[in-house]
């Protein structure tokens, strides 16, 4: 019976997300920037089945036989298991305008969400963008969304790279899958570290990489790291919290596991006061109660792809592989960088990857061109802060030319360095650029 309830539960929630969502996607036909009242966005949802056996599990799972076998039901013999990626396809239906954006840019941008997110925290920016690209696909990554949420103790072992191939290789089975040569590769937040792994394997299926307020990227020498822990440790209570914090962190305790052991009223309160207090942009109050509960029914669905926070990262979101030293080497002939104005996420961290990248250029080795941007009047949700001018950085960090954008006002900053770019260069011997702190 604990079973049975249990597995209702997910369905009903499964269920009440897709509403939400569905609630969102009829939102964000309101957020195109045409000049015709006229005109329409195809906005298809599709599932993509990729094979479990391509994931770095520790074991391969039985779909059809097992446990049910016993019962008389499914088959003793081995079934390949399929797991399920959810996405959303959005085209602006308008053949010239479709010819002209085949012309200028082939291949589609393909969105990856940060966080604990899902492919509809960009239902400000879908039919926007749709007017620059061919297609625009947001999709939810394995283990979060409406896509399967496979446990992550099946994982071989809780190396970095085991983790990131659970995310990269299920990625790359759905881009073979739906037969896309090429994209223009985005990537929010936690979702831009991974954009970064996936680069890193597979360069040849990135035109561009544009990376929206990226995780992971800068490095902290340990002497850094104890001056500013050694700053916030000033009482007793201080400490605790934090002991409380890493041990929580390194156990591998989520926000997740945090919302599903509150009672429901208590999780949404939490969920609809931070949509009001942290995205002032959004006021309707429909589209906020919208919004919240595709956020917070998100949260509790089954853990899975969360798990993969510690793995990657050490608290305090420094990256135990940072892509300060990734980036440079990626074969992606470019790299964009946009982060708020007001962003949490420090914007030395693409600056630094510019510098050690011209650096590279300048000594005749191989190197991406980075841009580095910063998104007026938003902070790290970009794209729900202030949606016009994220839509602008977006489009003119993949080449649309800036004259084209109405609104002055959203015309990106092109970040540059206030003070020395914190970390320096040297010679390794055999002949590439090392960063030091």
């Amino acid at each position: 019976m604990f079973l049975w309830t249990t597995a209702a539960q997910v369905a009903m929630r499964m269920e009440t997300m897709r509403k939400a969502e569905a609630g969102l996607i009829s939102l964000a036909r309101t957020f195109g920037e045409t000049e015709s009242s006229t005109t329409t966005y195809r906005m298809e949802l599709f599932d993509t089945q990729i094979p479990a056996s391509i994931l770095p599990f520790k074991d391969s799972y039985n779909s059809s036989g097992g446990l049910w076998s016993m019962f008389g039901y499914g088959s003793d013999e081995p079934q390949e298991e399929e797991l399920t990626m959810h996405a959303i396809r959005v085209t602006k239906e308008d053949k010239a305008l479709q010819d002209f954006r085949q012309q200028e840019q082939q291949y589609p941008l393909v969105i990856v969400h940060g966080y604990m997110n899902g492919a509809l925290y960009f239902y400000r920016n879908l039919a926007s963008l749709a007017n620059f690209f061919d297609s625009v696909i947001s999709v939810d990554l394995l283990g979060w969304g409406l896509s399967s949420r496979p446990s992550f103790d099946r994982l071989k072992d809780d190396s970095v790279e085991t983790a990131e191939a659970f995310f990269v290789e299920s990625l790359e089975s759905w881009r073979s899958s739906n037969n896309i040569e090429k994209m223009n590769l985005a990537g929010h937040s936690m979702g831009g570290y991974l954009s970064v792994a996936y680069s890193e394997k597979y360069p040849e299926r990135v035109d561009q990489l544009l990376l929206l307020s990226p995780a992971g990227v800068p490095d902290d020498p340990p002497e850094k790291i104890a001056s500013r822990r050694a700053r916030f440790l000033t009482s007793t209570p201080r400490k605790l919290a934090y002991n409380l914090f890493t041990g929580m962190w390194e156990s591998g305790y989520t926000p997740g596991s945090l919302m599903r052991a509150l009672p429901e009223s208590q999780g949404r309160r939490l969920v609809e006061g931070y949509v009001y207090n942290r995205l002032p942009a959004i006021r309707d109050p429909q589209e906020q109660a919208v919004l919240s509960e595709y956020m917070y029914t998100g949260s509790i669905l089954p853990g899975s792809g969360e798990y993969g926070l510690s793995r990657l990262l050490h608290p305090g979101a420094i990256a135990k592989q940072p892509g300060l030293y990734r980036i440079p080497n990626l074969k992606v002939k470019k790299v964009s960088f946009l982060y708020g104005a007001f962003d949490w996420m420090d914007v030395n961290g693409g600056l630094s990857v510019q510098s050690v990248c011209k650096e590279k250029r300048q000594s005749g080795q191989s190197a991406p061109d980075i841009d580095v941007f910063q998104v007026p009047g938003a902070g790290h949700l970009l794209m729900l802060e202030n949606s016009s001018a994220f839509n602008a950085a977006l489009t003119i960090a993949a080449g649309r030319d800036p004259r084209t954008i109405k609104d002055a006002s959203d015309l990106p900053i092109v970040a540059k360095p206030t003070a020395p770019v914190p970390p320096s260069f040297r010679r390794s011997d055999s002949g590439g650029v090392q960063v030091t702190a």
